[in-house]
């Protein structure tokens, strides 16, 4: 395929593959400028987005100077993976409001308004994935309820020193692409 900035493809056709409560994915035909094409090209689209392209928020909480993971399971790679809350906006729903809430679902945690500070944006993976994630750090966390464990494959929640988390991320217990950026954005790491 062709590069560079301002290169004009064309999407001639988009046949939806399959989809779920959450995705659709689809096969598109696109033409470059070059005329070269692919008919098959892979998207997967969340199905409630803002503006943007922005489907999801992902949180960086932090409580008394220590930062909140996630212990999940991740089907996908069959084991447990240590994340920041994230979760999908709701349809016309505001980034920094579908944060609070969904900081409260995945944790038990709240933070005001004012405390929830935007990180920017990430494109997970830009070659599929048409989404934007809106990372935000939760600063000033306090405590709502304690952590449920409720959410599909969410087994714990901890707090960590800094210290820690540079530590967690440069012996690659960290992976997660979210996690990894709030932290450096965050200058944890």
């Amino acid at each position: 395929m062709s590069k560079g900035r301002g290169t004009k493809f064309i999407l001639r056709d988009r046949r939806l593959v399959c989809e779920n409560s959450k995705f659709n994915v689809f096969f598109d035909f696109i033409e470059g400028a070059n005329g070269e094409v692919v008919r098959d090209y892979l998207v997967i689209a969340p199905k409630s987005r803002a503006e943007n392209l922005i489907t999801g928020v992902a949180i960086l909480p932090i409580l008394k100077k220590q930062i909140g993971l996630i212990r999940v399971y991740r089907h996908g790679i069959q084991d447990y993976s240590w994340e920041i809350p994230r979760g999908f906006i709701d349809e016309g729903e505001d980034p920094a409001i579908s944060a609070i809430r969904e900081l409260e679902e995945e944790t038990g945690l709240g933070c005001k308004p004012e405390r929830m500070k935007s990180l920017g944006y990430l494109t997970p993976e830009a070659g599929i994935l048409q989404a934007r994630i809106h990372i935000f750090g939760a600063l000033e966390c306090f405590n709502i309820r304690p952590f449920s464990g409720e959410e599909f494959g969410h087994k714990e929640l901890r707090f960590f020193p800094t210290s820690d988390i540079a530590r967690m991320a440069a012996d690659f217990v960290i992976q997660d692409p979210c996690t990894l950026v709030a932290l450096y954005r965050r200058n944890c790491i």
